[in-house]
């Protein structure tokens, strides 16, 4: 078994309205593949970069566990196959970093479309090739 990290994102409505459900729901998902469940936190719900299955926003949940490979497609699949389920990202990660280094930034926002991208510094931009006069 290895230690993976989950995070997922269950379509805010349901999850409004039944918050124990609902993660009752993920979390017997995990077990039912065998995965062994060591920490899950609600990160709470934001506004989607794009609409999902026409919701445009939605409740992320992060989670750490330990399961097999072929348990993590399983659950991928199960995800695919769940109404309450709009994406997950499963990765398979070394150890489970700190809780003050978990928490979700607000300071994040995406930019709109037609806003100019911020200039890149003149140091980080790509030398300018030297060019050559003509041979003689």
């Amino acid at each position: 078994m290895s230690l993976y990290e989950g995070m997922f994102v269950m379509d805010n409505r349901q999850a409004n309205r039944d918050w124990d459900g609902s993660l009752e729901k993920l979390k017997s998902m995990l077990t039912k593949h065998g995965a062994e469940i060591l920490r899950c936190e609600k990160w709470g719900e934001r506004k989607l970069a794009y609409e999902m299955d026409g919701r445009r926003r939605g409740t992320y949940v992060l989670a750490f566990f330990n399961a097999t490979g072929t348990a993590v497609n399983e659950i991928y699949r199960e995800c695919e196959l769940s109404e309450l389920m709009l994406r997950a990202l499963i990765l398979q990660v070394p150890a489970i970093p700190p809780e003050d280094q978990l928490k979700p930034s607000d300071e994040y926002t995406p930019m709109r479309r037609g806003e100019p991208m911020s200039e890149r510094p003149r140091d980080a931009a790509p030398a300018a090739a030297e060019e050559d006069g003509p041979d003689a």
